[in-house]
């Protein structure tokens, strides 16, 4: 395939799991040869979250009202005004989220990036109440030339909810990474912490939230504790849009009626450094991930790369790539499901985690990005010849490599 100008979006600069994917897949498919940008929504010159191996542009992001409905719309004008002053070139435009689609449908009423393939990536169907939220949502879907999941659970949601056919990809994962132990500095991470090195670790990513079921996590954990009392469980991550502030009352209400000894026992760490969150999920014993709804579960790959067990939830998607002899699943609504899986998951079990590292190294983010070149080359209009040399910025773009 002849290289391609591609400009990747996202709505944020901070660890969450399409942003993460946004980032793995723009360092591939700069290495397979495209001259790639990755554009990122930034608040208050926090930076991106890690160094990247391809061309950045930070979008500058203003502070906004608390009222979602306002942020959001704030957030896609700025992604829009920032396109009209920069106007660049692409062969692809390619948005991983609603925020960024939204932004780049409007570029488009002002003339910018209206010769470029639109593509928009569904990690999953949110559950808006908003209306205008929705409005968003459908719009980016149904409007975008290309539309990808990054699962066969959400290509079927995409299909129910909006009646659009979508591509499927996949997420990948860096084996050398996860594989590449140093129990010094995993010994300090806990340290800092304040967990024993002994302590059995349970870790979670991705904050408190319904879509997590952390409260039914939290009742889990506790039933296990009562077997192992010297049970740590780290929740990690959380940088969402959303704030979903009354199911993290819930959450911090029920972490008060514990006894100090328990509430001491739940460590909510917020965002970590890439370094560190590989540093937790090596050290960890177990990765507990029985979310209610999930596009893929990016943090399952790692977790098995880094040779560390998984809980997961029964049903899609996780059964797309797991399987009994590489997983716990469970049935995410009972709490005592969850609490006997956790408790299996630490002992040992070599084999298990054997054939998941294996499974996880089926995956790749060089694959992921061969799986997107040849959706860009599906389309009848073509994607068939690039207008840069790959490498070479573009006269109309402004940045740096990062």
């Amino acid at each position: 395939m002849s290289a391609l100008s591609i400009g990747l979006f996202t709505y944020s600069s901070k660890p969450r799991g399409s942003v993460v994917h946004a980032a793995c897949l723009a360092e591939a498919l700069a290495g397979a040869g495209h001259d790639v940008t990755l554009y990122a929504l930034e608040k208050e010159g926090e930076g991106f979250f890690r160094p990247l191996r391809c061309r950045l542009l930070l979008v500058p992001a203003r502070p906004a009202p608390s009222a979602i409905e306002t942020l959001v719309a704030q957030r896609i004008e700025e992604l829009a005004d920032f396109l009209t002053t920069l106007r660049p070139e692409h062969d692809v435009a390619h948005a991983q989220d609603c925020l960024s689609a939204s932004g780049l449908l409007v570029a488009r009423t002002r003339g910018v990036l209206s010769s470029a393939l639109l593509c928009r990536t569904v990690h999953h169907v949110e559950q808006f109440e908003s209306p205008y939220l929705e409005r968003c949502q459908a719009r980016s879907i149904r409007e975008a030339e290309l539309c990808l999941s990054v699962s066969r659970a959400t290509q079927r949601d995409v299909l129910a909810s909006y009646g659009r056919p979508s591509s499927l990809v996949s997420n990948g994962v860096e084996l050398a990474r996860f594989a590449q132990h140093s129990p010094p500095d995993a010994a300090d991470l806990r340290a800092k912490l304040a967990i024993a090195i002994d302590a059995p670790l349970v870790v979670s990513i991705g904050g408190v939230e319904p879509r997590k079921n952390t409260l039914s996590m939290l009742d889990a954990f506790l039933a296990a504790r009562r077997s192992r009392a010297a049970l740590r469980w780290v929740i990690a991550g959380g940088a969402s849009i959303f704030e979903h502030a009354d199911y993290r009352a819930a959450f911090a209400a029920r972490l008060a009626e514990l006894d100090p000894e328990s509430r001491a026992a739940v460590v909510q760490v917020g965002l970590l450094s890439e370094r560190d969150l590989t540093l937790l999920l090596q050290s960890a014993d177990v990765l507990l991930h029985t979310s209610r709804q999930e596009g893929f579960g990016l943090c399952v790959l790692e977790a098995m790369a880094a040779g560390t067990r998984v809980v997961v939830s029964r049903g899609a998607p996780f059964d797309e790539y797991l399987d009994d002899s590489c997983a716990l699943r469970v049935d995410a609504a009972r709490p005592s499901d969850i609490a006997c899986a956790l408790l299996s998951a630490l002992l040992p079990a070599p084999e298990s985690l054997a054939t998941a590292r294996a499974r996880a190294a089926r995956y790749s983010w060089q694959g992921c990005a061969e799986q997107h070149q040849a959706a860009y080359r599906s389309m009848p209009s073509g994607v068939s010849s690039a207008r840069h040399t790959p490498g070479e910025a573009h006269a109309s773009t402004r940045g740096s490599d990062a």
